[in-house]
């Protein structure tokens, strides 16, 4: 199902006055929203390097902005576990954080594949950021899926 998004007052206030100095790609998407276009519009108009998939859901995630239809299935609404995992992942790693993220979000939602995910995204962290923000974000995302009830 399509998703059509609108920016909240807090992406309104970015828009208008760069407030929170969003990167090019997010601020670029942001534009977009405008709460008639579809996530498949923006994302067939968006370049592929920027994401376009991975900034509605960060946008969506950090409040700017928000589903018009909130029963809708959209691709941004992956979860309550997905998206906490996703916030610590954005806590750890402000930058730098996409192949993650992208671990994460193509993961299945079995405790398996989310643990192979967590533990290859660590990986990577650890031989391109940091052991030991590699070590610490394995431990806290481990328990986050450890005291998930969604499986």
């Amino acid at each position: 199902m399509e998703v059509i998004y609108r920016r909240t007052s807090k992406g309104n206030e970015e828009i208008d006055k760069r407030t929170y100095k969003l990167d090019h790609e997010h601020r670029f998407v942001l534009i977009m929203v405008d709460g008639k276009a579809s996530t498949h519009n923006i994302i067939s108009r968006s370049s592929e390097q920027w994401n376009p998939e991975q900034c509605l859901l960060e946008l969506e995630t950090n409040g700017f902005i928000e589903n018009i239809d909130t029963k809708a299935d959209t691709a941004s609404d992956i979860g309550g576990l997905k998206k906490s995992l996703i916030i610590t992942i954005q806590k750890y790693l402000p930058e730098k954080n996409t192949k993650m993220i992208n671990k994460i979000l193509n993961a299945e939602m079995t405790k398996a594949s989310i643990e192979k995910a967590i533990d290859s995204g660590c990986m990577f962290i650890k031989l391109t950021v940091s052991e030991e923000i590699a070590q610490k974000l394995k431990v806290e995302l481990h328990n986050i899926v450890n005291n998930s009830s969604e499986f």
